[in-house]
């Protein structure tokens, strides 16, 4: 007998399967992750038993909870380089001992577009730079498609530094750094903010949903402020290249998505 929870999981996939159809992907290389789902490491209705025991569904949050908070006039008091010296030699959290360099960013203080990945890479942290290497290489090829150059955008991580090899972030260790990507947020107050990785899309837009649900339009960053900024700025969320490097048949869908981002810098 299929268990509620086994029923809306196979919905999803169901969906995400359609929606990969439509964008022309039609096979699937077998990855690690993919791996690590056959041999059940993740677990997917592990996390929805123990939420019933600790007493059914968590109530959502409440709207200004969602909200950022930003200091409407923070950009003409402060500079990158302020916000990069309070971060100071950053031992806040755990990750200060898996990185050998903080990434804090790079890039023009006024740049129309912001590119926020996940984490840096071991090669980031060891070239002190964010998207370095194979990824990187690939990242320059995609922003020159589209008419710029890394020298024109900003380039940060929403975790700054390494967390170490096959790691992600731990949700506290993003909420250590968050305050200080929301700063550069309002200092650069860029026309579109790109992420790269299911993390950064899923924690600037407070959603659960996969980076493929996610992907493919532009969401209203201001109405997820509780300060107001001086112009609109949207968020893009699309793909990491290192997951284009090893899963060719998505850059199709990349594409699109740098071609919107193309657009809307256009009209600015």
């Amino acid at each position: 007998m299929v268990k509620p929870a086994e029923t809306d999981l196979i919905e999803e996939i169901s969906k995400l399967l359609q929606y990969h159809d439509s964008l022309g992907i039609k096979e699937y290389p077998r990855t690690r992750q993919i791996e690590d789902f056959l041999h059940k490491r993740d677990r997917p209705f592990a996390v929805k038993a123990r939420s019933k025991l600790q007493g059914g569904r968590r109530k959502a949050p409440e709207a200004d909870e969602r909200k950022h908070l930003f200091d409407p006039g923070l950009a003409k008091k402060a500079t990158l380089q302020d916000v990069r010296d309070e971060l100071g030699d950053c031992q806040r959290c755990p990750l200060h001992k898996t990185r050998t360099n903080i990434i804090f960013g790079q890039g023009p203080a006024k740049a129309k577009l912001l590119i926020v990945t996940d984490a840096p890479s071991g090669e980031d942290d060891l070239q002190k730079a964010p998207v370095r290497g194979d990824a990187g290489e690939l990242l320059d090829k995609m922003l020159a498609a589209i008419g710029l150059s890394r020298e024109e955008v900003y380039i940060t991580n929403l975790a700054k530094c390494f967390p170490g090899e096959d790691a992600k972030p731990a949700d506290n260790e993003i909420k250590t750094c968050l305050p200080f990507l929301f700063r550069q947020i309002e200092i650069i107050c860029p026309t579109v903010i790109c992420t790269l990785g299911m993390l950064t899309a899923q924690t600037l837009l407070h959603s659960s949903k996969s980076l493929f649900q996610l992907r493919g339009r532009f969401y209203n960053f201001n109405d997820l402020c509780s300060g107001e900024l001086k112009e609109k700025i949207v968020i893009m969320p699309s793909l990491h290249p290192s997951l284009l490097l090893e899963n060719s048949e998505l850059k199709k869908a990349s594409w699109k998505d740098l071609q919107m981002i193309q657009k809307k810098l256009q009209k600015t």
